[in-house]
C-alpha cells in the first residue's frame, strides 16, 4: 500500500501521542479509540480493523497498541526503527514529550504537514480521475490550485450534484482512495466541504460498484446468455460526449409611440419597417450542444438553435404560421485545443469568446473564424487574460476584398478572498472592407457586394446603385474601441451585487469620407455606453433563487456595425437611449420564469419609440 512520506509522519506523531498516553494516563481509552478512527478515515486502516483492534479483553484502553503497531508496520506504513520506538513508549519508557504534534481545532494536522511540491500532488489528483473519484475538469481546476492561496467561488463545481461525470471503476482499495482525499485536504488543495463531498460521492459509488460484483456468477451467466443476442454493446467513444441543451418558450409585445415616423427596412428598400402597429406574439427557442472530449486537451463541439440562416442575432422562432414545422440549423460546430493550462485555441464556430455586455454583440452572436485565449496569474489576487481572432464576415467570389473583423481584447482581474470579483478590459474590433462603393451605369451591379447581408438599422447609409432602384452600403468604416467594466460583490454570500459599465467608440469613422458618399453632411454620432445593477443569486437554476436587474444604454448611430447590435433593444439596431428593467425566479430544478421591459426612444432623426415586454419561461437540461 502507498502512503506518502508527509502523511506517515503525521500517522507516526499521532501514533507517539496515544503511545505516550496509554503508558502514562489511568483511563486513556477514549482518546486512543478516536486516534483509531481518525487513522480509519483517512484510509490508513480499515474499519473491520480497526473494530479487532478495539477488541482487546482485559486491555484498560480496550486498544491492543502492540497489534495496531505490527499492522502498521506490516502494511509498510511506519519502519522498523518507528516501530521500536513506538513498543519503547507503550512500555512507559517513553514520554509525552518525545512528539509534540500541533493539532489545531478541527482535527485537521494542516499546521504540521509541510506543503508538498507540485510534482508529488499532481500524480495523486490524476490517480484519483483515473479511478473515477474526480471528472477530467475537476482534475484540471485542482491541479491549478497547487500551491496558491485559493477560496471557492461560484464557478468552483468541486464534486457538485449537478455535474455528470465519465464512470471509471475502482481498482484501488478503499483506503487508498480515502488517504488521497485526506493528502489532498491537508494540502490545502480542497476545503473541509469539497472533501466530504468527493468522500460521500466516492463511497456512494463503491456501493453500487460492490453490490454489482456481488451478482451471483451464475445469475450473470444465464442473463447474459438470454440476451446476448438482443444486446448491442455501446462503443467507448459514447462515454467522451456530453448531451445538453434549453428551451424558451416566450411572450412577447411591442408597443410603438403615436406620433413614430414611418420608415423603410434598410435591407429591403422595397418594403415598409413597422413602427405603428403594435404586435403581440408567442415565440420559442430550442438548443442542443453535443461535446466531445477527443483527448485530454481536444474537445470537439456541435450546436443545434431555432432561427434562420439570415438573421445571425436571433435564434427565435415565431409561432403562428398555420402550424408549421420550424427550423433547426447547425449554430456552433468547433474544434478547441487547450495545450497548456494558460492557453486556449479554437476553429470553427463558437460562442463569444469577448468580455462585456450585449452593448456590441447580441448574445446570440456565434463566431465564425479562429480565436485564442490566454491566461497568466500575477499573484493569488491578480490575474491577465488576452483573447485575440479573425473572423471572416463575408467571403465574395471573384474578388480580393473579403470582409473580415480582427480584434483583440487585454484585461485584468482582482480576486479576494472576500468573494469581491473585479474585471476590466479594452478591446478593438476591426472590420475590413465593410464601407460600400457606388457601381457606375457601365458597370452596374459590380459593387453589389459591399451591400451587407444583413442590416437592422440606426447606420448611416448610402445608395451604391446609380439606377432608379435603392441598394443600400454602410458610409462609415467601423473600427470599434471598446472599454467594459464590471464588479462583482459576494460579501452577502450566496446573493450578489454587480455593477456594470460598457463604453464604446468608433475610431474608424471619418467624417470627411462619409460627407462625399452620401452627398450631405452627417452628424457625427459614434459613442455609445451602458450602465448597469443587478442583485440576487448568480444564478436562477434551483427553486426559489431570485434576481433583478436594471440598466441603461446610449447607442450612437454609428458607434457599432448595427447588424451585430442586440435585436431585443429598440427592436435592433443602433441610433437608440433607453432602460431595460427586469427579472428572475427559480420555480424548479433547472426551471426558471424571466421577465424584461425594454423602454427606448431614438437619439436623432425621426421620432421612433418602443417599448418591448417579455415573459420567458425557461428550462436547461
Amino acid at each position: 500500500m502507498r502512503y506518502h512520506t508527509k502523511l506517515v509522519s503525521t500517522v507516526v506523531s499521532l501514533l507517539f501521542l496515544a503511545v505516550t498516553a496509554t503508558a502514562g494516563a489511568a483511563a486513556p481509552g477514549d482518546g486512543v479509540e478516536a486516534l483509531l478512527d481518525i487513522l480509519s478515515a483517512k484510509g490508513v486502516i480499515s474499519v473491520e480493523e480497526a473494530a479487532v483492534l478495539k477488541s482487546k479483553p482485559g486491555s484498560a484502553s480496550g486498544i491492543d497498541m502492540g497489534k495496531l503497531i505490527e499492522l502498521l508496520q506490516n502494511k509498510g506504513t511506519i519502519s522498523a526503527k518507528e516501530a521500536e520506538d513506538l513498543h519503547l513508549g507503550s512500555s512507559g519508557q517513553a514520554t509525552r514529550e518525545s512528539m509534540k504534534p500541533v493539532v489545531p481545532a478541527d482535527g485537521v494536522l494542516e499546521s504540521s504537514v509541510a506543503a508538498l511540491p507540485e510534482k508529488e500532488i499532481k500524480p495523486v489528483i490524476e490517480v484519483l480521475r483515473e479511478q473515477g473519484v474526480l471528472g477530467t475538469d475537476e482534475a484540471a481546476q485542482l491541479g491549478d490550485r497547487i500551491g496558491k492561496k485559493w477560496k471557492a467561488e461560484d464557478d468552483d463545481r468541486i464534486a457538485s450534484s449537478d455535474d455528470d461525470m465519465e464512470y471509471r471503476r475502482t481498482t484501488l482499495s478503499k483506503e487508498v482512495i480515502l488517504s488521497e482525499i485526506a493528502l489532498l485536504r491537508q494540502q490545502a488543495v480542497i476545503n473541509g466541504e469539497e472533501a466530504v463531498r468527493i468522500k460521500e460521492r466516492f463511497l456512494h459509488k463503491l456501493s453500487l460498484e460492490q453490490i454489482a460484483g456481488a451478482t451471483d456468477e451464475s445469475i450473470r451467466r444465464d442473463m447474459q446468455a438470454q440476451v446476448a443476442e438482443k444486446i448491442v454493446p455501446i462503443p467507448g467513444w459514447t462515454k467522451r460526449i456530453r448531451v445538453g441543451g434549453d428551451f424558451r418558450l416566450r411572450y412577447e409585445g411591442n408597443y410603438f409611440g403615436s406620433g413614430n415616423g414611418i420608415f423603410v427596412k434598410p435591407d429591403n428598400t422595397t418594403q415598409m419597417l413597422n413602427s405603428t402597429v403594435d404586435r403581440e406574439m408567442l415565440r420559442i427557442r430550442a438548443r442542443l450542444a453535443f461535446t466531445a472530449k477527443v483527448n485530454n486537451e481536444v474537445e470537439v463541439g456541435l450546436g443545434l438553435a431555432t432561427g434562420s440562416t439570415t438573421n445571425p442575432v436571433s435564434t427565435n422562432a415565431t409561432l403562428g404560421d398555420s402550424f408549421n414545422k420550424k427550423n433547426f440549423l447547425l449554430d456552433a460546430a468547433y474544434i478547441k485545443w487547450d495545450p497548456s493550462a494558460s492557453l486556449t485555441l479554437w476553429g470553427g464556430r463558437f460562442a463569444s469568446p469577448w468580455f462585456g455586455s450585449d452593448l456590441i454583440w447580441d448574445q446570440d452572436i456565434n463566431f465564425d473564424g479562429v480565436a485564442f485565449s490566454y491566461k497568466s496569474k500575477f499573484n493569488s489576487t491578480l490575474s491577465m487574460f488576452l483573447t485575440g481572432g479573425a473572423f471572416a464576415v463575408q467571403e465574395v467570389e471573384y474578388s480580393s476584398r473579403d470582409k473580415w473583423l480582427y480584434a483583440g481584447q487585454v484585461g485584468v482581474q482582482y480576486r479576494d478572498d472576500k468573494k469581491l470579483t473585479a474585471t476590466l478590459a479594452a478591446a478593438i474590433y476591426d472590420f475590413e472592407n465593410v464601407t460600400g462603393r457606388a457601381n457606375t451605369p457601365s458597370q452596374p451591379g459590380v459593387n453589389d457586394y459591399t451591400a451587407p447581408l444583413f442590416q437592422q438599422k440606426g447606420n448611416t447609409l448610402f445608395d451604391i446603385d446609380p439606377s432608379a432602384t435603392i441598394k443600400t452600403a454602410y458610409a462609415a468604416e467601423f473600427r470599434e474601441l471598446n472599454i467594459a467594466g464590471a464588479l462583482n460583490l459576494g460579501f452577502w454570500d450566496p446573493l450578489r451585487v454587480v455593477l456594470m459599465g460598457d463604453y464604446v467608440n468608433n475610431i474608424g469613422y471619418d467624417s470627411a469620407k462619409v460627407n462625399a458618399l452620401t452627398g450631405h453632411a452627417v452628424k457625427k454620432e459614434t459613442d455609445g455606453y451602458q450602465i448597469g445593477l443587478s442583485v440576487g443569486y448568480p444564478s436562477t437554476r434551483e427553486y426559489g433563487q431570485w434576481k433583478l436587474l436594471t440598466n441603461y444604454k446610449y447607442l450612437g448611430s454609428d458607434a457599432v456595425m448595427d447588424a451585430f447590435a442586440d435585436s431585443d433593444f429598440h427592436l435592433g439596431g443602433t441610433n437608440a437611449k433607453g432602460w431595460t428593467i427586469g427579472g428572475d425566479l427559480g420555480v424548479g430544478k433547472n426551471t426558471w420564469i424571466s421577465s424584461r421591459w425594454i423602454t427606448t426612444n431614438e437619439i436623432s432623426g425621426p421620432p421612433f419609440a418602443v417599448d418591448v415586454f417579455q415573459f420567458n419561461l425557461n428550462a436547461r437540461f
